[in-house]
């Protein structure tokens, strides 16, 4: 087992503090009778494998993590570096992404959903951080994998990052489909005013 230090804490704070509001979230919705997870909608057959394979992949992805915050690792993946600079850098941007996460569940409300909703209600959430960013969740996504890997620069989190980029831009892009559809000029003239990502 390794020396663990502050931004290994900081860095296991942050994955408590992540899957604290993500399911904090979820039962919130749960009780108020709001299916959250609404998977494999709107997908080909291999969007939907695809979707098989990521819940246990994050859950691979939070136990390794975990597992670096404290000296260890459940697949050996020797670092690529060991830069302080890097390694703040990453707890950073989590931290960047956390708040960034924070801000799009309370924008969202009611309308957080796992995976593409067609059957319920509501219309298109524009305010918030959403008037900054139309994938604020992805976003995040992206800035807090990125992250990690700066913190444990390893294969692992690196393929982890390249892997979940290129899922979450096809997400992305199914989302986008199904939005056009269901909301289609007043989706159009969001698209207009505000950027996929940033």
């Amino acid at each position: 087992m390794g020396v663990v230090g502050v931004a290994d804490i900081m860095a296991f704070s942050m994955l408590c503090l992540f899957w604290l509001m993500f399911l904090g979230r979820t039962a919130m919705l749960k009780a108020r009778g709001i299916r959250v997870f609404v998977l494999g909608k709107g997908k080909s057959p291999a969007g939907r494998a695809l979707e098989i394979v990521l819940m246990p992949a994050l859950a691979l992805w939070t136990a390794q993590a975990a597992a670096a915050a404290f000296g260890g690792s459940l697949i050996p993946a020797p670092l690529f570096w060991d830069a302080a600079p890097a390694r703040w850098t990453g707890v950073a941007l989590c931290a960047a992404g956390l708040a960034l996460f924070a801000a799009a569940l309370v924008s969202f409300g009611g309308a957080w959903r796992v995976g593409i909703d067609d059957a319920g209600g509501g219309g298109l959430v524009v305010s918030g951080v959403f008037s900054l960013s139309r994938n604020p969740i992805f976003l995040f996504m992206d800035i807090y994998f990125f992250g990690t890997f700066l913190i444990y620069p390893n294969w692992f989190f690196l393929a982890f990052f390249v892997c979940a980029a290129l899922g979450v831009h096809g997400q992305t892009l199914n989302e986008e489909r199904f939005l056009r559809s269901r909301f289609g000029a007043e989706y159009e003239a969001y698209c207009r005013r505000v950027r996929r990502y940033l």
